[in-house]
């Protein structure tokens, strides 16, 4: 197993026969010894792997030693892929689960319970806004993103993956649905449960900063 640790700073649904999976034949490399091809899987998804587990866990080392392991996972397991989804929403599955080990280790030395019970004490921290022409847009930008990423660190489980993978990192339902294992309709109403919890969170949090004011 080569290594390509380059980092920047800072039951599933049957695959569409007339869909085409661009990684497939690096998978079925893989499957048949040869090591090169999880370089070029490494170099094709590590950072959109990076940014998913990153918002999903908020903390940057641990984001890194998610990926990594999920690249180890995906070596050691090749031999039982089948080509019933893509090979990305494995690999997104694999990590997903790396996401919720994680949590769960988190969880046990805070003495919580519930994985989906809100993530309350997760780490608030976001990604830099765009620059803005002015600090004071900056600042209205910054906080409105802040507002809106704390929300979905407070969500439940289910709702605040079915959430990034959606509405943060583009995929579609059916891509969602495969990652977490359930059905598109699934998707659809854990997003919608999603948005409007969010909402309730961030009116919540409205109502307060008006109190302390008045």
């Amino acid at each position: 197993m080569t290594n390509c640790w380059s980092w920047p700073s800072a039951p599933w649904s049957r695959f569409p026969k007339e869909a085409v999976d661009p990684d497939l034949p690096l998978v079925q490399a893989l499957q048949a010894g040869d090591d090169s091809a999880l370089n070029t899987l490494i170099e094709r998804h590590r950072e959109p792997l990076f940014r998913f587990v990153f918002r999903f866990l908020r903390e940057e080392t641990a984001a890194r030693d998610v990926v990594q392991e999920t690249f180890v996972r995906v070596y050691f397991k090749v031999g039982k892929f089948l080509p019933r989804s893509t090979a990305k929403t494995w690999f997104y599955a694999i990590a997903l689960n790396l996401c919720r080990d994680h949590v769960r280790g988190l969880a046990r030395r805070r003495g919580e319970v519930s994985l989906d019970a809100p993530a309350t004490e997760m780490q608030p921290g976001f990604e830099p806004a765009e620059p803005r022409p002015g600090p004071s847009e900056q600042a209205v930008e910054s906080d409105r993103f802040g507002r809106l990423q704390s929300a979905i660190d407070r969500l439940p489980h289910k709702l605040k993956s079915a959430i990034i993978l959606c509405s943060l990192e583009g995929m579609s339902h059916q891509e969602a649905a495969e990652i977490l294992e359930t059905t598109p309709k699934t998707i659809e109403l854990r997003i919608y449960h999603a948005k409007e919890k969010m909402r309730e969170f961030l009116e919540k949090e409205l109502e307060s900063g008006d109190r302390r004011w008045t």
